[in-house]
């Protein structure tokens, strides 16, 4: 079992998904963010939170989406918080 933190924005104005999996028996483990279809990227959770390993696989997927102009479906600003 795990926990998704999944979103439904636009990159660069085409549907896409955002994606954070932790687990759910220990929450540290499986650890991976995902963009659309693209290959996990697994991470090490440096936390003991969900809410801070949430917060972790936020910071990547940012910098992994840096220069990209994301928005919310009906066009607004994504707001990461």
């Amino acid at each position: 079992m795990s926990i998704r933190w999944l979103r439904n924005v636009l990159i660069e104005g085409e549907k896409s998904t955002i994606e954070i999996q932790i687990g759910d028996r220990r929450i540290g483990d499986k650890c991976y963010t995902r963009i659309n279809e693209d290959t996990e990227v697994w991470f090490e959770n440096i936390y003991n939170t969900r809410g801070d390993i949430i917060a972790q696989g936020i910071d990547i997927l940012k910098k992994r989406l840096a220069n990209k102009n994301i928005t919310t479906p009906d066009g607004n600003p994504y707001d990461w918080q």
